[in-house]
C-alpha cells in the first residue's frame, strides 16, 4: 500500500466518522490510488452522494417540507419517499377534515393510524351530538314541528332575502282547554299532535310548519302569492274534514288565518294581519261577532 492510499483510507475513515455524527461528508474525488483501491474508492464516493442527498431528504421532512423532490434512481430513499406520499394524502385528508368531511380513513400509518381513526371517530360522535342538540333547539319536541326559536331565525333570514313575495298563515286549535280539562292533558297532547300532521299534510315540503304557542301554529309560505296560499287553507280545511270523518271521537277544529308579505319591510304586519284573519275565522264559525278585535298574538310574542 502506497502513500497515496494510506492518506486516501484516512479520509474515508474520517467521511465515516462525519456521517455517524450526522455531519455532511463530500465526496473525496480521488486520484493516483493503486488498482486494487480505485474501484473502492469511486464507488465510496458515490456512496457518500447518495447519503448526502439522504441527510438532506431526511432533514426536509423532519422540517415539514413535502414538496422536496428526490432524485431517482436512489434506492436509499425509497422508505423516505413512501413516508413523504403518506404525509402528503396525510396532509389532503386533514383539509378535508377541516372542511368538514369526516369520511377520512387511514390504515398506512401503523399505531398512528389507529391514534388518527380514533380522531375521527371521536369527531363524529361529537358531531352527532351536536347536531341532535341543534335539533332539539329548533323542534317542538311534543310534534315534531319546528319551534318558535326557528320560526323566529326564519323572520331574521327572511330580512335579508329578495325571493317575494312570501305568506303567512296562522292557525289556531280550537277548543283545546276543554278537551284538557274533560280528558286530561295526554288527550289535549294528542289533538295537538294530529292537527300538526294535518298542517303538514296540507302544506308543501320547502315550506315551514312551526308550533309557536300551546295550542297556536304558523306557517311560512315561500314565493307564494295570496291566491295559492289561500288555496292552501282550503286544502287544510278539507285535510281537517276528512280527518273528523274517520275520528268523529276527537274531532279538530282549527281557525286559520293568511296574509301576505310583499317585501322584508311588511313581514311584521303581514304577521298581524294572518293573526287577525285566524281571530276573524275562529269568531265567525263560533256565530260570534266582535267590533274591535284583540291585539294579535303573533304580534305580541314578536
Amino acid at each position: 500500500m502506497n502513500e497515496q492510499d494510506r492518506r486516501y483510507l484516512a479520509a474515508a475513515a474520517d467521511r465515516i466518522k462525519r456521517l455517524l455524527g450526522a455531519r455532511s461528508a463530500t465526496p473525496l474525488r480521488p486520484g493516483e490510488l493503486s488498482s486494487d483501491l480505485q474501484p473502492f474508492a469511486e464507488s465510496f464516493d458515490k456512496l457518500l452522494e447518495h447519503m448526502e442527498i439522504l441527510r438532506r431528504f431526511t432533514i426536509t421532512l423532519a422540517n415539514g417540507d413535502l414538496n422536496y423532490e428526490a432524485p431517482p434512481r436512489n434506492h436509499l430513499l425509497d422508505p423516505l419517499k413512501q413516508l413523504q406520499s403518506n404525509l402528503r394524502h396525510l396532509t389532503w385528508q386533514t383539509q378535508q377534515i377541516a372542511a368538514g368531511s369526516l369520511d377520512q380513513h387511514v390504515d398506512y400509518l401503523g399505531e398512528f393510524s389507529v391514534a388518527f381513526n380514533q380522531m375521527i371517530q371521536g369527531l363524529r360522535e361529537k358531531r352527532v351530538a351536536e347536531e341532535k342538540v341543534r335539533h332539539l333547539s329548533l323542534h317542538d319536541a311534543l310534534t315534531g314541528l319546528f319551534n318558535r326559536t326557528y320560526f323566529n331565525e326564519e323572520l331574521e333570514r327572511l330580512r335579508s332575502m329578495r325571493n317575494y313575495p312570501n305568506c303567512f298563515a296562522i292557525a289556531d286549535l280550537d277548543g283545546l282547554k276543554p278537551v284538557n280539562d274533560t280528558y286530561g292533558h295526554q288527550v289535549g297532547d294528542l289533538l295537538i299532535q294530529r292537527a300538526a300532521r294535518v298542517l303538514e299534510y296540507g302544506v308543501r315540503t320547502e315550506d315551514v310548519v312551526a308550533r309557536i304557542g300551546g295550542d297556536e301554529f304558523a306557517v311560512i309560505l315561500y314565493g307564494t302569492e295570496l291566491a295559492a296560499a289561500e288555496a292552501v287553507m282550503a286544502r287544510i280545511r278539507q285535510a281537517v274534514d276528512a280527518y273528523n270523518q274517520r275520528n268523529q271521537t276527537l274531532p279538530i277544529s282549527l281557525s286559520l288565518g293568511v296574509a301576505i308579505a310583499s317585501d322584508h319591510t311588511g313581514l311584521e304586519e303581514a304577521l298581524r294581519r294572518a293573526d287577525h284573519a285566524m281571530y276573524q275565522d275562529k269568531m265567525q264559525r263560533k256565530g260570534k261577532s266582535r267590533s274591535k278585535p284583540r291585539e294579535p298574538k303573533s304580534a305580541r310574542r314578536l
